[in-house]
């Protein structure tokens, strides 16, 4: 008696879907299979098929080197938290939206992309499950949209502080709790809440179905309708850039003038002194994997144009690297003037001091055999 397994080919995978029936010397393919066999081949057709498979070196090479993004991301992000929570100038309304920020960053890097590099390193094999394939999916989307909803309400911060200074002043603590609350609630609703309901899925049944299919447990793939994708592009995406960049064109228009003003005083005084449903789904996973990626590599960036930009910040990590934080040296005493010039500075002081009660004592000294007369008066 022979036996044969059916394999679902539309969707290129060995998942084994079902057992053919048996017969003496023959394998009949039941007419169920065949139909939902052509009917995915149908579905799928025009796709961009399934991720490539590598070999255990090349996935060895490529999990080592994501997984120093997510150490240096909790490194860097780290730091910015302890540098705001330990020096006091750090402690500013502008920087509880870069601690929020970080936050959430630091999230990214223990609850997102450890999944990434598992799924890399595995082949796109998924053994751990479909409610926490759906419970990672969430995380992303969430940690994702709270980073873009707090670069937002730094582009607010910013924009009142420079263009609207009266305002900003009235930008008080339980405000601005409020906003960073509005950062955090707000994604969980276009995150947890549709994936978990699978909202995303409304319309597209027959595509999951073919290409996730509901006895393969083994796939984590987050496919979403042309509904989710617009909404959710809007709110976590297209509407916080345009308003950023909105802001920075205010910011920069405003610096610009504020910059004319003071060279004109100057010149004064000088004088006088994911999958997309739009397209098809025909990108490759490939390419879908770097830009992916590229997204959590930016949670990471953000430590080193803090060093590289803001005077405060670069100064506050010499600090915690160089354990003056740890041997309690105040923030203070670390001022721009260097401890070298401060020396020369004093000594030429010095020296002009002396010169001066030495003159000073030459100019007022009376003449010899001159007498006071006043003595004795």
């Amino acid at each position: 008696m022979a036996t044969g397994t059916y394999y679902n080919n539309s969707v290129h995978s060995l998942s084994n879907l079902s057992v053919v029936y048996s017969a003496p010397g023959l394998d009949i393919l039941p007419d169920n299979v065949s139909e939902k066999d052509d009917h995915c081949a149908e579905v799928l057709a025009g796709t961009s098929g399934p991720p490539r498979m590598f070999d255990p070196t090349v996935r060895y090479v490529i999990s080592g080197i994501l997984f120093i993004f997510p150490c240096l991301t909790m490194l860097g992000n780290g730091m910015v938290i302890v540098a705001v929570l330990t020096h006091k100038r750090l402690k500013t309304v502008t920087n509880a939206f870069v601690v929020s920020l970080a936050v959430a960053d630091i999230m990214v890097a223990i609850l997102v992309m450890p999944f990434g590099i598992y799924q890399q390193f595995n082949n796109k094999t998924w053994k751990l499950g479909r409610t926490w394939c759906l419970i990672t999916t969430s995380f992303d989307v969430m940690f994702t949209t709270t980073s873009i909803f707090n670069l937002s309400c730094l582009a607010v911060d910013r924009y009142l502080a420079i263009c609207r200074p009266f305002i900003h002043e009235r930008l008080t603590r339980p405000k601005v709790i409020m906003m960073l609350s509005f950062c955090w609630v707000v994604p969980i609703f276009i995150s947890f809440v549709p994936i978990m309901k699978y909202w995303n899925h409304i319309g597209i049944e027959e595509y999951v179905k073919c290409a996730f299919p509901p006895d393969d447990p083994t796939h984590c793939g987050f496919v979403v309708n042309k509904v989710f994708a617009t909404v959710c592009s809007l709110i976590a995406f297209y509407i916080p850039t345009v308003f950023i960049v909105i802001c920075n064109v205010h910011i920069f228009s405003a610096a610009r003038k504020q910059a004319h003003q003071i060279r004109s005083l100057e010149l004064s005084a000088h004088k006088h002194h994911r999958k997309d449903p739009f397209i098809g789904y025909k990108i490759p996973y490939d390419v879908w994997t770097v830009a992916l990626w590229l997204g959590y590599i930016n949670s990471m960036l953000n430590p080193f144009l803090y060093y590289n930009f803001n005077r405060h910040y670069k100064m506050a990590f010499r600090r915690l690297l160089t354990c003056k934080v740890c041997r309690g040296i105040s923030e203070y005493t670390d001022d721009v003037v260097p401890s070298s010039l401060y020396t020369d500075l004093s000594h030429s002081a010095s020296s002009n001091s002396h010169s001066c009660l030495h003159n000073g004592a030459g100019r007022h000294s009376l003449p010899h055999g001159h007498n006071n007369n006043n003595v004795g008066l």
